[in-house]
């Protein structure tokens, strides 16, 4: 797949499933994903997810879509969360957004990634 110059639902869903595809496996944070969505991504659970995840980034950087929750909120009934955790996922999504997306759009994926994880560890107390 070529590097992307706009952001489209499909490959924002694209996005999201490559990253997830590499965040399952991961050793520090496949466990919180595997724990709350299981381990196979052909599961409804995953794709209700990735589908929610598509919206909130639509709603993020195009200020456009359906997206309307709580994405803090969502992450206080997950144990055990650490900032190695949130380092970790934003390691991973910055290397995956690099690969789907041309380095300008990149770049504001991984700002706002970089925003709303040290947003989560904030209202997360960590």
């Amino acid at each position: 797949m070529r590097l992307q110059d706009t952001i489209t639902r499909e490959n924002l869903k694209y996005l999201i499933r490559l990253f997830y595809e590499r965040a399952i496996v991961d050793p520090v944070i496949g466990h919180y994903f595997i724990h709350e969505l299981g381990e196979d991504m052909n599961h409804e659970e995953w794709h209700e997810h990735i589908e929610l995840l598509a919206d909130f980034w639509q709603a993020v950087l195009l200020q456009e879509g359906p997206y309307w929750g709580n994405p803090s909120g969502a992450h206080f009934g997950i144990a055990n969360l650490t900032r190695e955790s949130f380092m970790q996922w934003i390691a991973l999504f910055s290397l995956t957004v690099n690969e789907v997306y041309v380095p300008e759009l990149a770049s504001r994926f991984k700002q706002e990634g970089v925003y709303f994880s040290e947003r989560f560890m904030q209202d997360l107390n960590i």
